[in-house]
C-alpha cells in the first residue's frame, strides 16, 4: 500500500487513481491543467482578484494538490476537514468579471470545470506518458474521480454519468472557451505560468533556470494540447520544432518505458505532493 493513501479514503490504495496520481509524470500536466481553468473567464477573473495566483501559480498549485490529495486519499476525518476548508475558502471568492459577469467560485458549474480539468489533465498525461491504461482502465479512473463529487459539493446530476459523457461535455467546454484568444485575466496568468519566475535556491544560474522551465513547460503544454487550447494562448498548435518534437518523443518515451518499473515507494501520491510544494519553493 502507498504510505499516502489511507486504507479507509475516497480513492483506497486499491484504486487506479492511487497508482496513476501517484505517478511523478503527472506534475508535467499542471501548467495545462492550469490554462484550462483560467480560459474560463469567471475562473479567471476570481483568480486575479482573490489570490496571488498571478504572481506564484506554481505555489498555488502546490496547494492544490495538497487540498485534493487530503480529500481523495486522506482518512476519513482528513478528507471531511479538508472539503470544509475548502468550501469555506470558496464561499468567499465571489466578484464580477470584467465582462459584468457575476461568479462565485461555489458555483457547481464552476467548481465541475475546475475537476473537469484536472481529470482532463491526468486522463492526457496517462494517455502520453504512461501508457498503461486501456480504455477500460480510463473508464474506471473517470469512474473513481466521481467519488470526489460530493465533498466538493458537485450535484451528482450534474457530474458527467460515465467517460463518454465527460468526454463530449470537455469537448463542449472547450469549444465554448478556446473558439478565441483568451481574456486579458487568463493571458495575464498564463504569462506567468508559461514563463516560471526563477527560482533563488539555483543563484547565480537562476536565470538559465527560468529559460530552461519555461521551453519545458511550454513544450510540455504544446505535447499534451489540444492544439485550441495552445491557440487560445498563443503557442503554436503543434512542436514545430525537429528538436523539441525529438524531445518530447524522447522523454514520453523513457517514461512509458519506465512506469511499469517504478517501485511503489516512488508511485506515492504522498509523495507526489511533497515533491510539488518543494519545487514551489
Amino acid at each position: 500500500m502507498a504510505s499516502g493513501v489511507h486504507p479507509d479514503a475516497v480513492l483506497g490504495p486499491g484504486s487506479v487513481s492511487a497508482r496513476i496520481l501517484g505517478h511523478p509524470a503527472v506534475l508535467l500536466g499542471g501548467p495545462r491543467a492550469l490554462l484550462l481553468q483560467v480560459a474560463h473567464p469567471s475562473v479567471a477573473a476570481g483568480v486575479v482578484d482573490h489570490s496571488d495566483f498571478e504572481v506564484d501559480p506554481y505555489r498555488r498549485l502546490a496547494r492544490t494538490f495538497e487540498v485534493m490529495h487530503a480529500i481523495a486519499f486522506g482518512s476519513p476525518s482528513a478528507s471531511a476537514a479538508a472539503a470544509r476548508d475548502l468550501a469555506a475558502v470558496h464561499h468567499r471568492v465571489r466578484g464580477t468579471t470584467g465582462a459584468g459577469v457575476a461568479y462565485a467560485a461555489d458555483d457547481p458549474a464552476l467548481a465541475l470545470w475546475v475537476h473537469a480539468t484536472l481529470v482532463d489533465t491526468s486522463l492526457a498525461v496517462e494517455r502520453r506518458y504512461v501508457g498503461e491504461l486501456d480504455e477500460a482502465g480510463r473508464a474506471r479512473f473517470y469512474d473513481e474521480s466521481r467519488r470526489l463529487g460530493p465533498p466538493l459539493g458537485l450535484p451528482a446530476d450534474l457530474v458527467p454519468a460515465d467517460l463518454r459523457a465527460f468526454e463530449a461535455y470537455m469537448a463542449d467546454m472547450e469549444a465554448s472557451l478556446l473558439a478565441a484568444p483568451v481574456g486579458t485575466d487568463a493571458a495575464r496568468i498564463a504569462g506567468s505560468v508559461l514563463h516560471p519566475p526563477a527560482t533563488a535556491r539555483l543563484g547565480l544560474l537562476a536565470p538559465l533556470g527560468s529559460r530552461t522551465a519555461a521551453r519545458l513547460v511550454q513544450a510540455v503544454t504544446v505535447d499534451l494540447g489540444p492544439p485550441a487550447l495552445c491557440r487560445a494562448f498563443g503557442l503554436p498548435e503543434t512542436l514545430d520544432v525537429a528538436t523539441a518534437k525529438t524531445l518530447m518523443g524522447v522523454v514520453s518515451g523513457l517514461s512509458r518505458l519506465a512506469s511499469p518499473r517504478l517501485p511503489g515507494s516512488v508511485r506515492d501520491p504522498g509523495l507526489l505532493v511533497r515533491l510539488t510544494a518543494r519545487l514551489a519553493q
